[in-house]
């Protein structure tokens, strides 16, 4: 389904802050201060014109987070 128009920042899905992604090890989701912590989801500073795709972020990060052991 192809995407005809986004919404404006008011209707957003997707929050800003929590934690830096540059503070995360992208391949496991584990924090790079303090080793065996994990991150998945909203908890990471991601936002994005996502269209709604959200969701994918958080099932994405949270299967990476567990295939590391987590």
């Amino acid at each position: 389904m192809p995407v005809t128009a986004l919404g404006d920042l008011d209707h957003a899905v997707v929050t800003a802050g929590g934690v830096d992604v540059r503070e995360v090890d992208p391949k496991t989701m584990q924090s790079k201060l303090c080793p065996g912590l994990y991150f998945a989801g909203e908890i990471l500073d991601v936002d994005a014109r996502t269209g709604g795709y959200n969701l994918q972020i958080a099932w994405s990060t949270a299967q990476a987070a567990a295939r590391a052991g987590a």
